[in-house]
């Protein structure tokens, strides 16, 4: 979904921001892997010549799929097609609005036919339901990683792209640009011709220095603009205050792009007018900023909640590249109540080691007969082991009978599945 209109600002003012590159001139011949966000990328793969009011065109849209990760791997590049799961709690009034624009779309789309006879615009193009999954099954069948994320795939690429070195993300979503991801590669740009990929990579470090903004204020200019958290209808009456001066008399759709322009112009040098200590601290300073954007707000403290958690979105990865997979939160929990009778066995060599040689030989045996007999009830309690999410894992008791068996062989290891 992106930033409200932050991506044609950015296209209309700060064209030094672009950098074209060619995917195909790879010089050092290493293998780029460049991270897909999948809906963007199915919208572009999808083509022009494919009818999209009756649908249907799965043959072409399978070859079109095909052709495009071929050219990729044919210029060296390995692709990874992240698509996104549920909506977030805190995205869902966004993603409800989006919705119901989509529904008003297809109403102008079935009058036109109705009045017309011929499809409109392309632009219109709304993806159904069953092109995800087509699109997914043919991707695994040209051998492309794709990764399905519980919620939105945004943060989940960036990690994935810091931690593994890609050369880039190639998406057409303007919270890459409020993001550190490695390399913005606009979709919007990407041209395929023959063998040939070619797009532009958009810098944000030459997007900052363009509006005199540093990248430590970009989150706050997304949530002041309107982005997946927070629905711009909430900040209306900030942005009409900011706009009180536009022109009237002009066209419609002039205005409009007009407002768009001085309406990113208007927020940017309102978040540079803010109380320096204010910017160096901006999620301790919220509740200072919403009072200065909603004066006669009744609810402040949902919007102070929406601004936490629309800053939160692009705080930045801890992941380091060649990072081991994080633990699973759910884990096998196994807890032995252990007799009175049945002595603790020593933990490691080193306690071992400290048991006296002269013991006496018969409490030797004793122990070892005790120790034989309870592996029964050891065992029958391991197996109504329940799982717990409380991401700690306690060991089970072990006696002398499982010391010899590890030893022994690794097969008579006791597993404990995962329920």
């Amino acid at each position: 979904m992106g930033v409200r209109g932050l991506q044609s600002y950015i296209l209309a003012k700060c064209p030094d921001s672009l950098i074209p590159v060619e995917l195909t001139a790879n010089t050092d011949k290493k293998k780029r892997l460049i991270v897909v966000e999948g809906w963007s990328c199915l919208r572009s793969v999808y083509g022009p010549h494919m009818d999209f009011i009756c649908g249907g065109q799965w043959q072409e849209f399978r070859a079109s799929i095909r052709r495009f990760v071929n050219t990729f791997q044919q210029a060296n590049c390995e692709l990874v097609v992240f698509f996104s799961g549920g909506v977030e709690d805190d995205m869902r009034a966004e993603w409800a609005r989006k919705k119901s624009q989509n529904r008003d779309t297809v109403n102008m789309v079935m009058q036109g036919l109705r009045q017309r006879g011929y499809a409109p615009d392309r632009k219109h193009f709304l993806p159904n339901e069953t092109h995800p999954q087509v699109f997914r099954q043919v991707l695994l069948n040209c051998h492309v990683k794709v990764i399905s994320t519980p919620f939105s795939t945004d943060k989940a690429m960036v990690e994935y792209a810091h931690k593994h070195s890609a050369y880039g993300i190639l998406a057409n979503d303007s919270d890459f640009i409020m993001m550190n991801a490695p390399r913005y590669l606009s979709l919007h740009h990407l041209r395929i011709s023959g063998n040939t990929i070619s797009t532009v990579i958009i810098d944000r470090e030459k997007i900052s220095d363009c509006l005199s903004l540093p990248l430590s204020l970009f989150p706050l200019l997304s949530c002041l603009l309107g982005n997946d958290v927070i629905n711009y209808e909430i900040l209306e009456d900030f942005h009409r205050r900011l706009l009180k001066d536009t022109e009237e008399e002009e066209g419609e759709k002039k205005k409009e792009e007009k407002e768009g322009i001085q309406l990113v112009t208007a927020v940017i040098d309102f978040v540079k007018n803010l109380e320096p200590e204010i910017k160096m601290n901006i999620s301790s300073n919220v509740s200072d900023i919403v009072k200065q954007v909603l004066p006669e707000s009744e609810n402040r403290e949902e919007v102070e909640v929406l601004f936490q958690s629309g800053l939160e979105q692009y705080k930045e990865s801890q992941s380091k590249p060649d990072e081991t997979e994080p633990v699973p939160s759910t884990v096998v929990t196994v807890s032995v109540v252990e007799k009175d009778k049945v002595k603790a066995k020593p933990k490691d060599k080193g306690a071992a080691d400290e048991v006296s040689e002269e013991a006496d030989a018969e409490e030797e045996e004793e122990r070892e007969e005790v120790e034989t007999g309870a592996v029964e009830e050891i065992t029958e309690m391991i197996s109504e082991a329940k799982i717990v999410d409380d991401g700690v894992e306690e060991k089970p008791v072990k006696t002398l009978d499982d010391d010899k068996k590890e030893k022994s062989t690794d097969c008579d290891s006791a597993l404990i599945p995962l329920l």
